[in-house]
């Protein structure tokens, strides 16, 4: 206990030491080089506190106190990239932001502004790291695959960003050209300048690389960057041989030779960079010995990678090194050659020995978050599966034993076992971890979540962000607790989903009014405005998603939703009546405004056109377009984007493609729309695209509909024609089938008097489905090959295949499982008419309305029914009879189930006057 207090005792009295100089009247000079020291050393509590020191000193002047924005920004962006604490991190990125840009608006023609350029560069590429990380840690496919757009996306800014800096830096270098005596106060300026450049092109280049490994191996926007940063790399190195620029260079060219292939050119270059003999090299001869490691590891050389890293941590066996994302590289890299060399025939000894040694390297891997973090701890997993909590064992530890194991739990993924041991740390907590408590909290809120005990997370986590609201996880906590209520809302087994929903809006509005500038309130915001527009809310929901920040990670997504949110009002205004029809004008052009400035902004910012994000706001807008009358140009707005996709699967291409075929059909480009859909039909893999053009199919039908109402029969003829052709597309589709979107088909052929194209299709069907056991086990495929078989008698009626047709119904109506259903009668009924044979289809049609009569209320095929048996009568000459069958009905029914069918029975009675 006394040397814990000698400790402290030092520590303060080095803080006290080292801020002392901090006194009015400073020396500029030394200040500036003292700040930067304690920069450079990590001390970046220090140094905040020192620069605040600095602003409060009225005898500091300039150059320093104009840095202070500058210097600050520099030491948050260092701060960020060492921490692994991701809220955290993001939290200074943020902060960092706003100083290095008020910096830079403040003094624009500042010596510094150039360097204050690069470090806003360094902190796009941060954010592009963090965002990656997030994404791969996520749960759901959604959330994962827009962060993982965001950091491809923050990757390209970067990019942009270090150009510009290096442009200017190099118009300064070079406005310094020329002999200058070594006394020249501008030689020191143009080194300066000089090294600055070279930093902001070489990171550039690296910010590509990032960049790359955003897309799938087979993305064609790959090949593209790999080409430019190896043409960056190659002027650095050629330009600058022999310096740590140029070395650097020829590392990371060999890096993008790797994502090309070309694997032993890599090996090459490493193997060169490693036999350097300068200690002055050693962090690219670190590097460089890395990537040789995975270089190897992607050849399947397991033993010699193995044998590499064992070497690699011989060398670099300081803790940073060791530490860093190199060295949890390598631990990796020799956990995976090492399980890559353990086959069945492998002795046990020897399987035992390499289990443990793999454990040994995975431990520090998991614990910190990486991009092969996941990785890392699935193969953790095979060597070490959970372990049964014990309760007698945890009771048996102390407070920091119980912390820590809890912690090592959570960085394993052992849910359980987190929860059991944070649980007891929390119980055995006193006075002296009271300020450890509220993070064993949030990490216990954190392995409820993952262990699916939402409630008990949502109440861990919000206490902590409603009690602590100044503690520094606080925003985190609400995040976590408001994705617990959704994740219960959302469950199966959903108790009280309006509960869940209103407890999601009174925490959500916490959170943005509490944290308003945090991600988390953007996050809250979004969810918020997407609630009130699915209540039709629409002004609360355009006010929500407006009030996201400019700075926001998720802006563009705020911004299509906004575009939406003014979509959505617009409608609803239209449905109101032509009084409301100037203001859904109004708002329908707000909302085109809105999403064409949001996907420009998508281009601007180098988002690849096949990101989620921007397939739907290409889709939203070209759905807006299309539906104001401007078909020809969401055409041209979505053809380009069509035409740039590789991978034709998935629901953001779904969306694309119904957008643009509604496009296409309003447009009157039916046949453009089948070929697209035929060119989508010829690309490969297609799990979904017969459920793609299912759905685009509909779209085709109301089109149908609409020409039919419109009294437009030459387009209405070919518009048939083309659905018909579409139809029968879908039918023969080998790919992705499902028993509706079959069914479907065929009712479509059925609709157009395609009957013996409908009746193919459907005995395929009803033969494919009876033989299919799965299908037959599944909750409703009865009713379903009720109707494909009551489907089968149609197709068999209108192609005049009377007693065929009347086999297909009586085999229905003799099967005990159809008694119960009236759609067999109804087919019934039809295939009488057909036959004309009256008198027994006025019976029948009788029959069939005292049945539907039973019902409450009385369904519109109750009313049809009796109209149809007026209709028999009439046929027979008995108009009193079917005069007086329709008025019976209607004196009882005044509405006659609608107005439509109201019509159907006066237009009937008065032909029979």
């Amino acid at each position: 206990m006394p040397r814990r207090r000698t400790a402290g005792l030092v520590v303060a009295c080095l803080a006290l030491g080292i801020l002392a100089p901090a006194r009015a009247g400073e020396d500029p000079r030394t200040a500036e080089t003292f700040l930067l020291t304690l920069r450079e050393r990590g001390y970046f509590d220090l140094a905040s506190e020192y620069i605040e020191r600095l602003r409060s000193d009225p005898g500091l002047g300039e150059p320093l106190k104009g840095l202070l924005d500058y210097h600050e920004g520099r030491a948050l962006v260092d701060e960020a990239s060492r921490t692994v604490d991701l809220a955290r991190r993001r939290e200074l990125l943020d902060r960092a932001a706003a100083k290095l840009d008020a910096f830079v608006k403040g003094r624009p023609q500042d010596a510094n502004t150039m360097e204050a350029l690069v470090e806003i560069a360094r902190s796009l590429s941060e954010r592009g790291h963090l965002a990656r990380l997030v994404g791969e840690d996520a749960q759901e496919a959604e959330k994962k695959q827009a962060k993982l757009d965001e950091a491809r996306s923050m990757f390209h800014q970067a990019v942009e960003a270090y150009a510009r800096a290096a442009d200017q830096l190099d118009a300064a270098y070079q406005a310094l050209a020329g002999f200058k005596e070594r006394d020249d106060p501008r030689v020191a300026e143009r080194t300066r300048l000089r090294n600055s450049m070279l930093d902001a092109r070489l990171k550039c280049g690296i910010a590509m690389y990032e960049e790359v490994l955003g897309f799938t191996a087979d993305s064609p926007d790959r090949g593209p960057i790999l080409e430019r940063a190896v043409t960056l790399f190659d002027g650095l190195e050629k330009d600058y041989r022999g310096t740590t620029a140029g070395m650097m260079a020829q590392m990371f060219r060999a890096k993008c030779f790797e994502e090309q292939g070309k694997i032993g050119e890599a090996i090459g270059v490493y193997r060169a960079l490693m036999d350097q003999p300068s200690e002055l090299l050693r962090d690219i001869k670190r590097h460089a010995h890395y990537f040789y490691i995975v270089a190897l590891t992607k050849r399947k050389q397991s033993a010699l990678a193995a044998d590499e890293a064992v070497k690699w941590l011989q060398i670099y066996d300081r803790r940073d090194e060791r530490r860093s994302i190199e060295g949890l590289g390598v631990y990796y890299e020799l956990a995976r050659a090492l399980d890559a060399q353990i086959t069945p025939e492998t002795p046990k000894a020897e399987k035992d020995q390499a289990a443990k040694k793999i454990v040994e390297a995975l431990s520090p891997v998991v614990r910190t978050p990486t991009r092969f973090k996941n990785d890392a701890l699935a193969l953790l997993k095979k060597y070490k599966p959970n372990a049964a909590v014990q309760a007698s064992e945890i009771a048996r530890l102390s407070f920091d034993e119980a912390s820590a194991q809890g912690e090592e739990a959570i960085a394993s993924r052992e849910w359980d076992r987190a929860g059991a041991l944070l649980r007891a740390a929390l119980a055995k907590a006193g006075p002296r971890q009271a300020d450890r408590v509220d993070l064993l909290r949030y990490n216990l809120a954190y392995a409820c979540y993952m262990n699916k005990a939402y409630p008990e997370a949502e109440v861990l986590a919000g206490h902590l962000a409603r009690r602590h609201a100044r503690w520094e996880h606080a925003p985190a906590s609400a995040a976590l607790a408001m994705q617990a209520i959704l994740d219960q809302y959302n469950a199966p087994q959903a108790l009280d989903r309006a509960g869940d929903l209103e407890r999601y809006i009174d925490l959500a509005k916490f959170t943005a009014e509490t944290w308003p500038d945090r991600e988390e309130a953007d996050d809250a915001r979004i969810v918020l405005g997407q609630i009130h527009q699915g209540r039709g809310e629409y002004d609360q929901a355009v006010a929500d998603f407006a009030s996201v920040g400019e700075r926001s990670p998720r802006r563009l997504e705020a911004q299509t939703r906004l575009g939406g949110a003014h979509w959505a009002r617009s409608r609803a205004l239209a449905r109101a009546g032509d009084d409301k029809k100037s203001e859904a004008d109004a708002e329908a052009a707000e909302a085109v405004a809105i999403l064409e400035k949001a996907l420009d902004d998508r281009k601007a910012a180098g988002a690849a056109m096949s990101d989620v994000g921007f397939l739907g706001n290409a889709a939203d807008l070209g759905a807006a377009l299309t539906e104001s009358g401007k078909a020809e140009e969401a055409i041209a707005t979505l053809r380009p984007i069509v035409e740039a996709q590789a991978a034709k699967t998935g629901p953001a291409f779904g969306r694309l493609m119904e957008s643009y075929l509604l496009a296409q059909v309003n447009a009157g480009q039916v046949e453009p729309a089948i070929a697209s859909m035929r060119a989508v039909e010829q690309a490969g893999e297609g799990s979904r695209r017969a459920q793609l053009y299912f759905k685009l199919g509909r779209l085709l039908e109301g089109e149908l509909d609409r020409l039919a109402k419109a009294n437009q029969p030459q387009k209405l003829v070919q518009m048939k024609e083309s659905f018909r052709s579409f139809l029968l597309a879908l039918a023969d589709s080998k790919d992705g089938q499902t028993f509706d979107s079959l069914s479907w088909a065929a009712g479509g052929l059925l609709s157009l008097g395609a009957g013996a194209e409908a009746e193919a299709v459907l005995r395929k069907l009803i033969d494919d489905s009876e033989k299919d056991q799965a299908f037959q086990g599944q909750p409703g495929a009865t009713e379903r090959m009720l109707r494909a078989r009551v489907k089968l008698a149609t197709a068999l009626r209108i192609q005049k295949k009377f007693d065929q047709a009347s086999s297909a119904i009586d085999e229905l109506t003799s099967d005990a499982r159809f008694k119960r259903y009236i759609d067999p009668q109804i087919e019934k009924g039809e295939l009488l008419d057909a036959q004309e044979n009256w008198a027994a289809s006025c019976a029948h049609w009788q029959d069939v309305a005292q049945k539907l009569g039973r019902a409450r209320p009385k369904p519109e095929a109750y009313f049809d029914a009796w109209y149809r048996a007026a209709v028999a009568y009439s046929k027979q000459k008995q108009a009193a009879k079917a005069r007086q069958t329709l008025t019976a009905v209607m004196r009882l029914n005044p509405t006659v189930g609608g107005p439509a069918m109201k019509k159907k029975y006066e237009d009937l009675l008065a032909t029979l006057k």
